[in-house]
């Protein structure tokens, strides 16, 4: 037998060996795979149990006044994180004293906490999970979510959503009903998941900066310099109105994802998002979970100002865009450099341009009261009520009048 021969037969037992792996690895896998559908049914079966009940307790009546109720053993303490400047409060729709009665008729035992300003909230919410509070209930929009959602990480403190926002995208996402009674029933079920969340590294924070939603490196980030418009559904407008803010050249950026070899893309902005929604009710990042342990990067290349105007409006009037131009990865880390230093943000944080960004997902990092939501892969399918993806609640009828 020659050295040719030699090699190709040492190839074979080679590749026998892997075969034979392949199969006993396979076999794992699909007896993993029938152990974890068999847990999910059960875990499904108990929380449909739990929502039946919630169901069959609700009250028959207006909800009381937070006075009128003695607490029992079974009601669950919070502390609720109040913003009165979020839309639903500035409009009338509810008052702080209407939350806590709502919260109070479904078990619920609110601490008040009015927020003054986001420092206020999150070293509100820090306090809260330092002391080992159960639950932290965030009233407000996406801001203000956010704002208390990034200091209960890695905590044993559960996060609770009622939304008055104006977008309202995390409530949309995870499955938060858009009405008091329908959220404050939610919260009741105490149904929660372990939800990602995303880190940017800046040189001024090398231990990193949370988001919840959506991180970008270039254009999105000097949109949102110009103001909340970008994050109120008026991004498309704000791009057109920029003209020559963004008249520049492409940028040549590299790109690593996780332990991978880097390339090169021409390209004016690079998202990465851990919810699929963002500003104006966008679908940004269609397929993104945020329990998934990994963040949806897209990469724009080669399309001009005039392309990410066209494109940014076809998703922000809902329809899912398929450009080739576009490529997505799902990825733990992707690192971002030029030679050029690039802005960046996290959520509604603007960072000062640098030349190299890290961005990483922590998975399970944060514990969520959570329904049928949109962006989870193990969504609770027996929650009574589902957010729509954009626009108000619907109106609908209940024991205790007309909700919506």
């Amino acid at each position: 037998m020659n050295t040719d021969q030699k090699a190709q037969q040492a190839k074979r037992r080679a590749l026998a060996q892997a075969q034979r792996q392949q199969r006993q690895q396979l076999k794992k896998a699909e007896v993993a795979r029938a152990q974890l559908n068999k847990a999910t049914q059960k875990l499904s079966t108990i929380e449909a149990t739990i929502t039946r009940l919630v169901q069959s307790e609700q009250p028959a009546k207006p909800p009381l006044s937070e006075q009128a109720a003695a607490k029992t053993a079974e009601d669950r303490q919070a502390l609720v994180i109040f913003n009165p400047k979020s839309k639903g409060a500035i409009d009338g729709n509810y008052s702080s004293k209407q939350i806590l009665a709502c919260l109070r008729s479904y078990g619920i035992v609110g601490e008040l906490a009015t927020k003054t300003s986001c420092k206020d909230v999150r070293k509100l919410a820090k306090a809260a999970a330092k002391r080992g509070v159960d639950l932290v209930i965030a009233v407000g929009g996406d801001g203000t979510i956010e704002e208390v959602a990034g200091q209960l990480i890695g905590s044993s403190t559960t996060l609770g959503i009622i939304p008055l926002g104006t977008m309202n995208n995390l409530a949309r996402s995870l499955g938060v009903p858009l009405s008091l009674d329908d959220s404050c029933a939610l919260l009741r079920t105490g149904l929660s998941r372990h939800i990602d969340v995303g880190r940017v590294i800046t040189a001024d924070n090398p231990d990193g900066v949370y988001f919840l939603e959506m991180a970008g490196v270039g254009l999105s980030a000097h949109a949102l310099n110009f103001g909340e418009g970008f994050m109120k559904g008026q991004w498309v407008k704000l791009l057109e109105a920029l003209g020559n803010a963004f008249a520049s050249n492409i940028d040549t950026v590299t790109v690593a994802y996780d332990d991978e070899a880097p390339l090169q893309v021409r390209t004016h902005v690079v998202t990465i998002v851990n919810s699929p929604l963002f500003a104006g009710n966008m679908f940004i990042g269609p397929d993104a979970k945020m329990d998934d342990g990994v963040l949806d990067v897209a990469l724009y290349g080669d399309m001009s100002k005039i392309d990410l105007q066209h494109h940014f409006r076809m998703i922000a009037a809902g329809k899912r865009v398929d450009d080739p131009r576009i490529t997505f990865r799902r990825v733990r880390r992707i690192r971002v450099s030029s030679s050029a230093a690039l802005a960046a943000n996290a959520d509604l944080e603007v960072f000062a341009p640098q030349q190299v960004w890290e961005i990483s997902i922590v998975p399970a990092a944060l514990s969520v009261i959570v329904g049928n939501g949109i962006g989870l892969t193990l969504p609770v399918e027996s929650a009574m009520v589902v957010p729509p993806l954009t626009g108000p609640q619907p109106i609908r009828a209940t024991a205790n009048g007309v909700v919506g």
